[in-house]
């Protein structure tokens, strides 16, 4: 596990402040704004940033984030863009970065040279949405010697045994999912249960991704765990491409950071 990734995990394992943890798609809307929205994004207080690459069949992504892919292969966005793009980044800010694929990109370029490439350009770890956990064993350790981590996603679903398998075999937080793919299935009341059960079969922190677009909201989810993951409002703001985009950013990052337990 990267330095970056070990100190989040930890401090918040040792009750530190909640977990913000923010994405957005590469190349939406084009490159260089994609590097300018996650330094305005790290500057408003997210604690790690998660970086989308685009992918043409994203079925476990709902509908706005959907249309981000869109918008950047309209660009035709590319490996080498997302290693600018992290690169570029990681020149003024220490702040982590994820990067987050489906498997067949990663596929297509081969396993090593992307073990490579996010390696090379200060990445600290990797979601894969698609490829199940006992079957990326493999990418782990390739990734292991390169000191990355890859995060365990659980979603409603997932099987107690299971979750605590996946836990026992990563360093890092989990990420839970309020949905199984697309739009939330989760209530407010189920989440809770969920949470509670969770907790009994796993000492790692968990980030939960719960569909949030308000810091109310964001406050509720996150008394229930470590923190939370906020992807689809974020691409929305950037959708709009609104003249005051930066500004508008940074107010709803911050005002998230605001709302957590500190």
């Amino acid at each position: 596990m990267s330095d970056r990734l070990r100190t989040l995990t930890e401090r918040r394992a040792e009750g530190g402040p909640s977990i913000l943890m923010c994405a957005l798609v590469a190349g939406d809307p084009f490159v260089e704004a994609t590097v300018e929205h996650m330094q305005t994004i790290a500057d408003a207080g997210a604690d790690v940033i998660e970086l989308l690459v685009p992918f043409s069949e994203p079925t476990y992504h709902g509908p706005v984030i959907r249309r981000g892919f869109e918008r950047a292969l309209q660009e035709d966005v590319s490996w080498q863009d997302v290693r600018t793009i992290a690169a570029s980044f990681r020149a003024t800010h220490d702040t982590p970065l994820i990067a987050s694929s489906y498997y067949n990109p990663i596929l297509a370029l081969g396993e090593d040279r992307f073990v490579e490439l996010v390696a090379d350009v200060g990445f600290d770890g990797v979601m894969v949405a698609d490829l199940p956990w006992d079957e990326s064993g493999d990418l782990r350790a390739r990734l292991d010697t390169r000191g990355l981590s890859m995060l365990p996603m659980v979603a409603p679903t997932t099987p107690t045994d299971r979750i605590e398998m996946m836990a026992s075999e990563s360093e890092t937080y989990v990420i839970w999912t309020g949905h199984s793919g697309g739009e939330l299935t989760l209530s407010r009341h189920d989440f809770e249960a969920s949470m509670q059960t969770l907790r009994q079969h796993t000492d790692r922190p968990v980030v939960a991704s719960m569909k949030i677009s308000t810091d109310e909201e964001a406050s509720a989810v996150a008394t229930c765990c470590d923190g939370i993951l906020v992807g689809s409002a974020i691409v929305w703001l950037i959708e709009g491409r609104d003249s005051d985009l930066s500004s508008r950013l940074a107010r709803f990052v911050g005002d998230l950071r605001e709302s957590l337990p500190q």
